[in-house]
């Protein structure tokens, strides 16, 4: 919705551009053409092709600027229209899908940017969890999925503040980008920007972009591919994730396991024990972020 609106404010402003140009250029290269209101006349005329025939360039230089005003001016106003045609159809599936327009009222919850295959099992993984989330995205094809599956989601860009602040970033526990890597670049930086505190998870696509992604604020960044044959070979090593320090613990042999929240937590120090139970949300909220951005159960 914002993107389609950006569209017609710059094709409002190409129009009223190529209205300006042409009722100064007629006015300085066109003889016939004696005053302002003759020179917008003969602009607007020009620039919708109606052509009376009472006004005709009769000067190279007064072709030159009828041809720009032409061209220039049929384009942008097609692009108007275009826009409003869309603007309106916009508009129409928001009111047929229900989605809100204004910030939700969710407190201590995740936000989800992006629907792709990522995104769904990050729903997934948050859903069975009983967490909260909400999703942000801006493709009406896949906005009516996740509408279909009862999803909360938020149609428009990440990248823009205010999508962010509609998705109540400011009391929000965590994000999650899986856009691109450039895009998610740019979420990070704007989530950062307006809650230095959220703790946010990133999906990279290209080994090359880790630094770039960490530089912008990312406090993780997640190689699904990676992860996802970490997490087989833990598995069929019968060892866990310690949630603190990140190392393999013999889930049979440890002597630093706890209890929180009815899930089992084993460690591969009594240093990194101590640190998860002075502060156990911490660590949770990572834990959840990082599996849920691939789909994955890290820990167990």
């Amino acid at each position: 919705m914002i993107e389609i609106r950006n569209r017609l404010f710059i094709s409002l402003g190409l129009i009223l551009g190529f209205l300006i140009f042409g009722t100064i250029g007629f006015l300085i290269t066109e003889d016939t053409v004696t005053n302002v209101f003759d020179s917008i006349y003969f602009t607007v005329v020009t620039m919708t092709t109606v052509g009376y025939g009472d006004l005709v360039p009769t000067s190279g230089a007064s072709r030159a600027v009828a041809s720009i005003v032409m061209i220039g001016g049929i384009a942008s106003v097609l692009w108007t229209i275009q826009s409003v045609f869309d603007l309106a159809v916009s508009r129409g599936i928001r009111e047929e899908l229900g989605l809100p327009e204004k910030k939700t009222k969710l407190k201590g919850h995740y936000i989800i940017v992006g629907y792709g295959n990522v995104g769904k099992q990050t729903v997934s993984q948050l859903r069975a969890k009983n967490e909260k989330f909400i999703v942000i995205e801006n493709d009406t094809a896949k906005i009516e999925v996740a509408v279909d599956a009862n999803i909360p989601i938020i149609e428009g860009d990440a990248s823009e503040d205010s999508v962010l602040q509609r998705a109540n970033i400011a009391d929000a526990k965590g994000l999650v980008t899986t856009l691109t890597d450039a895009m998610n670049v740019i979420v990070v930086i704007s989530a950062k920007m307006l809650n230095p505190d959220i703790y946010v998870v990133t999906k990279v696509e290209e080994y090359r972009n880790v630094a770039k992604l960490k530089k912008a604020g990312a406090d993780e960044i997640v190689d699904c591919t990676e992860m996802g044959a970490r997490v087989i070979v833990t598995k069929v090593r019968n060892v866990a994730i310690d949630p603190v320090c990140g190392e393999e613990v013999s889930i049979r042999d440890t002597l630093y396991v706890q209890e929180h929240g009815g899930e089992t937590y084993y460690f591969h120090s009594n240093e990194c024990l101590e640190k998860f139970i002075e502060d156990p949300k911490r660590y949770i909220i990572m834990k959840k972020a990082l599996e849920a951005t691939c789909g994955l159960d890290l820990l167990k």
